[in-house]
């Protein structure tokens, strides 16, 4: 099957979108499909020969960096890939964002009659912020326009049933079905023995127990909940440590709170990390700690419990989806920092359970793994092809 997937933001950005977009380009080619990814990027289509290492081709289109978030890229759609999707003929056109790129892939779907899938990742009015427009009576209209591009599609899928609900509370008319966000359980897993759990403690600086938050450090994440959290912690378990993964626009904001609630030696800033010294940094870590109130189905999260970390998190929005209450972790109230630290401690002074949920966050997560995945994908094409 020829596949071209649509997004406004794709690796090398870090982004939930851009990892799922890539991940999905990743399984579909390992599966055997021909996969042209569509995006803009300050990189070269060369650059994308290596990153696609024969599993998918990248093409992209003129773009500027996006005032709103500088680390992304700004375009219009002006039709530039319209000869080349004439020339493809790709079987199905799937679209990840409803942005410019995203506008390209309806217009081009529309002119040579090739079905459509959308993906909607996430709750966009929470991140109206970052754009200076985070206001209530600008809310409606977004969420207007957000349904307006799904409705251009003929099928939608997104990964958690709160945000499909959502969609269709706020007027989606097309059919749309829940479809998990992809994950290398090959590449993130649990820690094979005590000892090199103890040499990778070793080699990030962890000399005790620890908690660890992973992804884009951002106010919507709400990270100084956890901070608090990790204040309150700090007198109940000798020598914990709080090791933030990541960067983002609130890193300074983060170190000024460490700072004012004097626990500057028991929080580690490791800043970004990919690969194996990612899964190493989730594998150095005890419990895996989230407060984030937008998340949809996070990847993070995933990679988390795929890396055998039992997590404790607030309930919120696609959260209780993937993370079980007393089964592979603990949820709690949101912007409740001593409920956080309980639960945490609790948890870290319970070792019976401490197995079992890291148990637990293994098994569910290989329910998300990129194999399974595609397979669903796969299926999801087909389907709409035969109609």
């Amino acid at each position: 099957m020829k596949i071209a997937i649509f997004s406004d933001t794709f690796y090398p950005r870090v982004n939930g979108v851009a990892n799922v977009a890539f991940k999905s380009a990743e399984a579909l080619g390992d599966i055997g499909h021909e996969v042209r990814v569509f995006t803009v990027s300050e990189k070269s289509e060369e650059y994308f020969c290596d990153v696609g290492n024969g599993k998918f081709k990248v093409s992209t289109s003129f773009s500027l960096p996006f005032w709103g978030y500088p680390e992304e890229r700004f375009s219009l759609p002006y039709g530039s890939v319209i000869r080349r999707i004439r020339d493809s003929r790709p079987d199905v056109i799937h679209t990840h964002t409803p942005f410019a790129v995203g506008w390209e892939a309806v217009l081009a779907a529309k002119l040579f009659g090739i079905p459509l899938i959308g993906t909607h990742h996430t709750f966009y009015d929470h991140y109206l912020k970052h754009v200076k427009l985070d206001y209530k009576w600008i809310k409606i209209p977004s969420w207007k326009y957000v349904v307006g591009y799904y409705n251009q599609c003929n099928l939608i899928l997104s990964p958690s049933q709160s945000l499909t609900d959502e969609l269709i509370e706020h007027g989606l008319k097309k059919p749309a079905i829940v479809i998990p966000n992809p994950v290398d359980t090959e590449l993130f897993v649990p820690v094979p023995d005590a000892p090199k759990k103890k040499a990778l403690k070793k080699k990030f600086g962890i000399p005790g127990p620890s908690i660890v938050y992973m992804g884009r450090v951002s106010y919507e994440k709400n990270i100084a909940q956890l901070v608090k959290a990790a204040g309150l912690l700090v007198k109940k378990i000798p020598g914990m440590k709080f090791v933030i993964i990541g960067d983002g626009p609130e890193i300074q904001n983060l170190r000024e709170l460490v700072y004012k609630l004097g626990i500057k030696d028991s929080v580690i800033f490791l800043g970004f990390l990919r690969g194996q010294d990612l899964v190493e940094a989730l594998q150095a870590n005890d419990i895996f700690v989230t407060a984030s109130k937008s998340e949809n189905q996070p990847l993070s999260v995933i990679e988390a419990m795929a890396a055998g970390l039992p997590v404790v998190a607030v309930s919120a929005l696609g959260i209780p989806e993937i993370v079980q209450d007393g089964v592979n972790g603990y949820l709690t109230h949101s912007d409740m920092p001593d409920e956080l630290a309980d639960k945490i401690s609790g948890l870290w002074g319970d070792k019976k359970n401490m197995k079992k949920f890291s148990l637990a966050s293994r098994s569910i997560s290989l329910h998300y793994s990129q194999d399974k995945v595609a397979r669903i994908l796969e299926a999801a094409y087909k389907k709409l092809l035969i109609k």
